[in-house]
């Protein structure tokens, strides 16, 4: 299977009664849901009955609308495998997607780095969104309460809020407020209006989407004071966020990148403090032949683990500063941004390197 035919995986997380089941059920009942297969964890406590037609076996139902819908016994990779080779067998619809309804207790991260750190699903799969719903009657107390909470919110390419019929405008609008400090990179939507992911943004499913990358761009530096730090244009600027234990924070970099320096930096930082690491997202200038700026490159990463970089065919709209936006806990901008000087000052210093400032005076390494 070529990059191109792979799967996009989706995630729908939430806490306990946030309504994720609700929201399922109506991006399943939409006309327009298209092919999908839907793996649920404890699917018999899901409440989806009703929608259930047919049963293929044990653990696979067909939908009213042609959807395959699957219960999670066993690793997910296992599932997802199963539901690939089923798939290309001919035994299961030939759907064109599949969403992961996690529990309410899960974290999304284990999810995204079995999709990204296992050689066998990266044949077949790539990841493509995560979605979080978040319950407006009940967040103020658990974000307090619950770090399962903290870590759905920060993890979340989508923000849908739920209950807000329930909710006070004021309860509403705060909530919206402080989702925007928790997650500057999330679109944010009410979860009784807004339809599937993959139907509103077609985007959603081609990360390299100049509209998609300006974006978020813009949702994680809006409303933030930037100072510019004494340098030679190689040094990160500043907008940052801190709010219940969770930090955004965004480092900008005047010249280009040296994509081979930038991510062994990168690699370096996530081994050591990958768990604090709840989402990292960039747009960034490499350095390369033909690109005076900078070729546009974006690049995505949670936990441990780092997306494959993909590179686009022309920067989306004017700025070419690279960009580096940072969803933290237990990790501040402080420690970042010396990490980043004493690599720096690393490969300055040494010249055997040969992404060192005296073989690419030009570059940001």
């Amino acid at each position: 299977m070529t990059e191109s035919q792979r799967l996009p995986v989706g995630v729908l997380t939430g806490f306990l009664g946030s309504g994720k089941t609700t929201l399922l059920r109506r991006w399943l009942h939409a006309g327009d849901t298209g092919q999908t297969a839907v793996l649920i964890n404890e699917f018999g406590a899901e409440g989806l009955d009703h929608l259930l037609v047919g049963s293929i076996d044990a653990d696979t139902v067909l939908l009213d609308n042609g959807c395959v819908c699957c219960a999670i016994r066993g690793e997910l990779k296992d599932a997802l495998w199963r539901l690939h080779q089923r798939r290309a067998r001919g035994e299961l619809p030939p759907f064109l997607r599949v969403l992961i309804e996690t529990t309410g207790l899960a974290a999304p991260g284990p999810v995204i780095a079995t999709l990204i750190g296992d050689a066998q699903l990266r044949q077949a799969f790539e990841p493509a969104f995560v979605c979080t719903v978040v319950d407006a009657l009940h967040a103020q107390h658990q974000q307090v309460q619950r770090p399962q909470w903290l870590a759905q919110v920060a993890a979340a390419d989508h923000l849908y809020l739920s209950k807000t019929d329930l909710a006070t405008a004021a309860q509403a609008e705060a909530l919206r407020g402080m989702l925007a400090r928790l997650n500057p990179l999330a679109s944010l939507a009410d979860a009784a209006r807004a339809p599937a992911p993959w139907t509103w943004q077609p985007e959603t499913w081609q990360p390299e989407n100049s509209r998609q990358v300006d974006d978020w761009l813009a949702r994680s530096l809006a409303g933030t004071p930037r100072q510019q730090a004494p340098g030679l244009g190689r040094t990160p600027m500043r907008a940052g966020h801190v709010h219940g234990g969770i930090q955004s924070f965004c480092l900008q970099f005047d010249a280009p990148l040296d994509l081979c320096a930038l991510t062994l930096w990168l690699t370096l930082l996530l081994h050591c403090h990958g768990k604090h690491v709840l989402r990292l997202k960039g747009l960034v200038a490499v350095a390369a032949d033909g690109w005076p700026q900078g070729q546009p490159t974006v690049l995505h990463g949670i936990g441990h683990l780092m997306h494959a970089p993909e590179h686009l065919a022309e920067w989306p709209g004017m700025d070419r500063r690279s960009r580096l936006v940072f969803i933290t806990s237990g990790l501040d901008e402080r420690q970042v941004r010396e990490s980043w000087y004493s690599f720096d000052r690393f490969l300055s210093d040494d010249n055997s390197l040969p992404m060192s400032r005296k073989s690419a005076p030009s570059r940001l390494a």
